[in-house]
């Protein structure tokens, strides 16, 4: 009965049940939104997300602007923000870490983690996602 009546409370505030859009910051910023998104993805915007036009994003994307693992013992969290240009394809299970952003016209293949700046016009998989191919 309680779970009807939050899918209920969910589907009148446009709430999906399997994409989670979160903040825990008050500043946290979501500019655009995808024109295409997969069930099961998370967009944490706490440190700012931007999304171009026309971008499409697959299954079990996570895109995170903050994160608590940080590599040094006197930094705490980081917050950057992450940008995704216009005409952008992120494939299933991609991770897109704070701080990067995605250029124009860019594709990022399933699985893939992003960790660094991808310039436009490119294919970009793997772990760490490096570019394979310039469209041209």
């Amino acid at each position: 009965m309680l779970e009807r009546l939050r899918s209920f409370l969910r589907k009148i505030l446009g709430i999906s049940d399997d994409i989670i859009f979160k903040s825990d910051f008050p500043d946290g910023k979501l500019i655009g939104k995808p024109a295409q998104i997969g069930k099961f993805s998370v967009i944490d915007y706490g440190g700012g997300v931007k999304f171009g036009k026309n971008v499409k994003v697959g299954y079990g994307v996570i895109i995170l602007s903050v994160s608590t693992i940080t590599g040094n013992k006197n930094v705490e969290i980081i917050r950057k923000p992450v940008i995704i240009g216009d005409d952008v394809e992120i494939g299933s299970n991609t991770v897109v870490l704070p701080g990067v952003t995605i250029g124009n016209n860019s594709t990022i293949g399933a699985n893939s983690v992003a960790t660094k700046n991808i310039p436009p016009n490119c294919v970009a998989v793997g772990c760490p996602a490096k570019v394979v191919k310039v469209k041209g």
